[in-house]
């Protein structure tokens, strides 16, 4: 893996587990101001909602494989990704993942996200 993927990689983990702790800023600092989001909830989420769940909900055990970066410019990077959510008690919730990464002001920031759900593991899920 690059430098960059294993950067964007860092950032994926700590917004999946909602732990902004060694960011400036917090998880806020990694995501863009038009920020926008397809959950796997179905629901439509902006920068202002996906700031309010991740403030609200507590971190959270969750894995990422598969993990894959596609450069589309030198300022936008696409990422795939498989993830396994685990909470106490329930089964693990795994989900197909997508985002577009942009550069701006040098910085990278998340501008979309989207998530399908999917009900089996499948190969490439190890652990990150």
């Amino acid at each position: 893996m690059t430098a960059l993927a294993d950067q964007l990689l860092v950032y994926e983990l700590a917004l999946a587990r909602r732990d902004g702790s060694g960011f400036p800023g917090g998880l806020a600092g990694l995501i863009a101001d038009d920020f926008e989001e397809f959950g796997a909830s179905g629901r439509r989420w902006d920068r202002a909602a996906v700031l309010a769940l991740l403030e609200r909900t507590p971190t959270s055990d969750v894995t990422i494989g598969a993990f894959t970066t596609t450069p589309l410019t030198e300022q936008v990077i696409l990422v795939t990704f498989r993830t396994a959510s685990l909470s106490a008690g329930n089964p693990p919730r795994y989900a197909w993942r997508s985002s577009l990464w942009v550069r701006r002001d040098g910085r990278w920031r998340l501008r979309f996200h989207q998530a399908t759900p999917t009900t089996t593991r499948e190969a490439g899920l190890a652990g990150h």
